[in-house]
């Protein structure tokens, strides 16, 4: 029984299970007809649409393919306008949907049939045909205007994208760009024209404004610009700035012109280089509507208040701050008239522009450091650091533009417009009227002062703060665009009144430039940020300016724009003034180092700047003593010397700054305790180290520049300071007689100056006036920068030794051995004697009354480089730079620079990389061009014999009165000529030239000894000798030489019998130059 239930049961469940997939299977199989009936609806669906878009496609291509170049003949469309409508409208669904899928070039083309097919249309006279047609359709008005607003945004965001790569990219843009001007420029369409009524006009004009309103919210302005930029980085601007130009305005004429649009306004179409100039040239209807709605003082209104400008400019970079800042100067020079109601708002607006890219500057300077990303060279503020807007235009050709707009804030015009209330004094080339124009200006000034001028009256007068701020912005434009620093300068400096005007007003401050009371501001406020002395800035950085430009000629003898006599009282004040701020910062307790506020002075940079090049300017070709630059409480303090042993004293910063207060023979008697400190130093590390013993030098004379320079070259600078030992093997290949005592040292030092100095060596090349520097082929020349650091050494070690050369280096090449930062000294002058050529071509464009953009010259220079013609620029891209006369004086200054500088700057470093090695630039930086040359070659005057005599120590009973020794003197002073009196000096001393203290300073001292013929057998001054030589007993043979030992600075003179013998055997000596082995 349970055995047949429990079958049951199993027949039961597959039963059951049966049941349910057969349930399965059937619900599977309905659900496979389901989708079949979804698939077949949906690809039935999808071969529609793809017949109704082919079919569209076709129908659209058919119809607008052919407007795809505006081509006269394709028009009028063979449909009607309402037909034509239809089709626009079936085109933009489609546009759309195959935009997002794949913006081919199939349907750029049809977009750009589209467009040229609207624009045409707008422009037809046949109401027929003409798209404005449906507008006047109460039916299809509404889509008509949506129509046009959505594909005025589709053109817009072409603007925007189009890369303007290919020709499809740039016609595309172009018909864009024209359609949206036409579209908003209702009053342009033809066929209104005819019909046209007020209540017509007033409907358009509401159409053109809802279609500006629609694409400002779409932001226009914005597109406008990076359309225009890339316009720009192309050079496609001239055929599109006028429609983007009125299309900007137009946004703001159809509002009121309220702070929110001129700031839109600000951030976007005037960060544009140049748009208001060419707006001016090209829209200059729409320019002048626009002037019309008071933009300037709008602009003036958001500038001026710094706040405010930060606050709405905070995304703008630094390069597109310094075009707005053209901008706004270009407004103001089409229209002077609307400054003079608003000159110190408009001087304050520019002051905030110019800070805030100073602001930029510096922040993205810190940036850069932290994140070392890379800088941007830019050719009005040179290096940007940090990010930028990547939509800026660095092509040279908008930039030279930008530089016009900014040329008109160093006009004349202008300048004589902002200082038109400062007392002017005519030229200084007339003494009689400079007198009569000084009296008037002191009268305005006594009057202004009450007689007394007084520190508060100064900083507080109404007359001083407006001057002052003028000042204060043209300092700030000097700093902020670096790289017209010097046409700037130029053109204020070269203004017919501005340095004597200025000048004027420090004089009448008080005596001496108004010394007593500017030090007095400065000792109170205990800082620089005074107006007066942005003014006092100003002044200088004009005149540093001016003392580089003037040739010897114009400053001497023409005096042009300065008296000597003012230059005088100038460099006075400035020594003065620099010492005594030197004096107040060591005094004051502060938490930053005196050095270091100093350092980061710009009053202090700039007047010290000023007062060096003076001075060199001075030493140079002298224009006032050289008492002149001495300080008293200098050299009459007893610390002064002590103080020297402090390198962070004041002393010690005095002498490194102004070293010209003390006299030369008190720097030298520095330098020399310097260099003992140095050498004791030195000596104590040299002998523990592992070099002790090696500086012994075994030098061929037959090869003598090529054993020093592989005995040396690589010594260390410990080596070089101290003792080093040379002996010369003769040609035979025999060691030379005679102990190395200096002597044969000093002798090794001048054979190698002179024949590394040679220019058939190819190293090095002789001017004109037999001056020395660096040839320019000398890279041609193997291992050559090994060999002028080798060269450096080997004159270091000469100064370091005190050991005079007979040679003469150029002025230019000796400036860089001393380290004298953001000096700027014209190497004009120069070139007289370095290639006439060049200073004669030069000096003919200086003074050329002409045109000089007219001899098209570039800021460049062609070379023959081996045969094959090569350009090098002197300025960044100079070779696209025009010179003009406005930037002439810029151009000799820089060309001056590449000849003396820039083609030899590689010798230049690595021969001073040698020189200091011995020679530390504190040490050098105490002496001036033509000293560090008499520190290098002595006295180049004469041999003083009285000196000599009164320094001679004799021997071997030899005295002052001895027939043989006044036969020498005789000899010296009447039969020698000057150059055979530097031989025998230099028989004896192996130095042609006098030591540089006199012969006082001579160590070992110069010294005769009587020579007999017997003294080999005799050492010593033996009192039989003495006795025989002073009554003239037993006189030397004839036949005898004198000779010398250098060593000992020694002269060795037999007692000859008579005066001719002496006068013959001596000069055979001197000429033969071969020292004690005539003997």
């Amino acid at each position: 029984m349970f055995p047949k239930k429990a079958a049951n049961d199993l027949n039961k469940n597959d039963f059951l299970h049966n049941l349910d997939e057969a349930r399965e299977a059937r619900r599977r199989e309905k659900q496979i007809q389901q989708s079949v009936v979804i698939i077949q609806k949906v690809v039935r669906g999808y071969l529609v649409r793809k017949k109704y878009r082919d079919y569209r496609k076709n129908e659209l291509n058919q119809i607008f393919l052919g407007f795809t170049e505006q081509n006269p003949q394709s028009y009028p469309p063979s449909q009607p306008v309402s037909t034509m409508f239809t089709h626009l409208q079936h085109f933009l669904p489609y546009y759309n949907r195959m935009k997002v899928k794949n913006n081919s070039t199939d349907l750029q083309q049809m977009l750009l049939g589209v467009l040229n097919y609207l624009s045409t249309s707008l422009l037809t006279d046949d109401m027929n045909y003409n798209h404005i047609a449906t507008l006047f359709n109460k039916e299809m008005n509404g889509q008509w205007m949506k129509f046009n607003q959505d594909l005025l945004v589709i053109a817009l965001k072409i603007l925007e994208t189009t890369e303007l790569i290919t020709t499809v990219d740039i016609k595309l843009f172009m018909t864009s760009l024209n359609f949206i001007y036409l579209m908003t420029d209702c009053q342009s369409w033809r066929a209104l024209q005819k019909n046209m009524n007020e209540l017509l006009l007033k409907t358009i004009l509401a159409i053109e404004r809802s279609y500006l309103i629609h694409l400002g919210q779409h932001n226009l302005l914005k597109i406008l610009k990076i359309a225009m930029i890339r316009c720009m980085q192309r050079r496609l601007e001239s055929s599109i700035f006028s429609n983007i130009a009125t299309l900007s305005f137009k946004l703001l004429l159809n509002n009121d012109l309220n702070r929110t649009h001129v700031v839109l306004l600000s951030q976007t179409i005037l960060t544009i280089p140049t748009f208001i100039t060419m707006c001016h040239e090209t829209s200059h209807k729409t320019f002048q509507m626009v002037c019309q709605k008071d933009l300037f003082n709008h602009l003036i209104c958001i500038y001026s208040v710094k706040e405010s400008l930060v606050n709405t400019h905070d995304s703008i970079d630094i390069i597109e701050l310094c075009y707005i800042l053209g901008n706004l100067v270009a407004l103001a020079s089409i229209d002077p008239s609307q400054i003079e109601t608003m000159k110190q708002p408009f001087v304050q607006s520019l002051f905030n522009i110019l800070d805030l890219c100073r602001q930029r500057q510096s922040t993205g300077e810190q940036n850069n450091t932290q994140s070392k990303s890379t800088s941007v060279w830019h050719l009005i503020i040179g290096h940007v650091r940090g990010k930028t807007s990547g939509m800026t235009v660095s092509n040279q050709e908008v930039v030279q533009r930008v530089i016009v707009q900014y040329k008109y804030l160093w006009s004349k015009s202008f300048v004589n417009m902002l200082f038109e209330s400062i007392p002017t004094a005519s030229s200084t080339s007339q003494s009689s009227v400079i007198k009569k124009e000084t009296n008037i200006i002191r009268a305005k000034f006594e009057k202004l002062f009450h007689t007394k001028t007084t520190v508060e009256k100064l900083i507080t007068d109404d007359l001083t703060q407006s001057i002052c701020r003028i000042t204060t912005f043209y300092q700030k434009l000097i700093q902020t665009l670096t790289e017209l620093r010097l046409q700037i300068l130029c053109a204020l400096s070269l203004q017919d009144s501005l340095i004597s005007s200025l000048w004027q007003f420090l004089n009448n401050i008080g005596p001496t430039c108004g010394l007593k009371e500017l030090t007095k501001i400065y000792e109170i406020n205990k800082d620089e940020h005074q107006p007066i002395f942005d003014l006092l800035q100003l002044f200088c950085n004009l005149c540093s300016y001016l003392a580089t430009i003037l040739d010897e000629e114009e400053m001497y003898k023409e005096q042009k724009y300065m008296e000597l006599e003012s230059w005088s009282q100038l460099c006075l004040f400035l020594n003065q003034f620099v010492y005594r701020m030197i004096r107040v910062e060591f005094v004051r307790t502060t938490a930053t180092s005196p050095k270091l506020k100093l350092e980061n002075s710009q009053l202090y940079k700039t007047l010290h700047q000023l007062l060096i090049l003076l001075h060199e300017r001075n030493s140079r070709k002298s224009f006032v003593p050289d008492s002149h630059w001495l300080i008293r409480d200098v050299k009459s303090s007893s610390s002064f010397m002590a103080d020297l042993e402090h390198t962070e004293s004041c002393a010690f910063y005095l002498l490194e700054q102004i070293p010209h207060i003390l006299t030369f023979k008190d720097r030298v008697k520095i330098l020399q305790m310097f260099i003992e400190r140095d050498k004791e130093k030195e000596s104590n590390e040299y002998s523990t180290s592992r070099y002790h013993m090696k500086n012994y030098y075994e030098i061929h004379r037959t090869n003598l520049f090529g054993d020093a320079f592989r005995s040396l070259q690589n010594a260390s600078s410990t080596t070089w300071k101290n003792t080093i030992r040379i002996s010369f093997i003769n040609p035979q290949g025999l060691a030379e007689a005679g102990i190395d005592q200096n002597g044969i040292f000093k002798e090794f030092i001048q054979e190698v100056i002179r024949q590394a100095f040679d220019p058939s060596f190819n190293l090095f090349r002789v001017t004109e006036n037999r001056t020395l520097y660096p040839s320019p082929i000398s890279d041609r020349t193997e291992n050559y920068l090994y060999l002028f650091n080798f060269i450096g050494k080997i004159l270091g070690k000469a100064v370091y030794e005190q050991i005079v050369l007979d040679i003469e280096l150029t002025q230019f090449f000796l400036r860089h051995l001393i380290s004298r930062k953001n000096l700027n000294y014209s190497c004009f002058d120069d070139l007289m004697f370095l290639d006439r050529d060049l200073y004669n071509n030069l000096n003919f464009i200086k003074h050329y009354d002409g045109d000089v953009s007219s001899l098209a010259l570039t800021y460049s220079i062609d070379e023959d480089v081996l045969g094959e013609l090569v350009t090098y620029d002197i300025i960044p891209c100079g070779r696209h730079i025009n010179v003009t006369n406005d930037d002439k004086i810029v151009y000799i200054h820089r060309m001056s620079i590449y000849r003396t500088y820039t083609r030899i700057k590689n010798q230049i470093k690595a021969f001073t990389e040698g020189f200091k090695t011995l020679m530390k630039p504190e040490w050098i930086n105490m002496f001036s061009v033509p000293e560090l040359q008499q520190l290098i070659s002595g006295e180049s005057s004469d041999i003083d014999l009285e000196d000599l005599k009164s320094n001679i120590v004799y021997q071997g009973g030899y005295h002052r009165t001895h027939p043989v020794i006044k036969w020498l003197w005789q000899i010296l002073e009447q039969d020698f000529s000057r150059e055979e009196r530097a031989l025998f000096l230099r028989f004896v001393t192996s130095s042609s030239r006098a030591p540089l203290l006199g012969f006082r300073s001579l160590n070992p001292p110069f010294t005769i000894r009587c020579l007999e013929s017997s003294e080999h057998e005799e050492e010593g001054d033996t009192l039989g000798r003495i006795f025989r030589n002073m009554i003239s007993i037993n006189r030397t043979s004839s036949e005898r030489l004198p000779s010398s030992s250098t060593c000992f600075n020694l002269l060795k003179l037999p007692s000859y019998k008579t005066r001719r013998i002496l006068l013959d055997k001596l000069r055979y000596a001197i000429q033969a130059n071969a020292g004690f082995e005539l003997s």
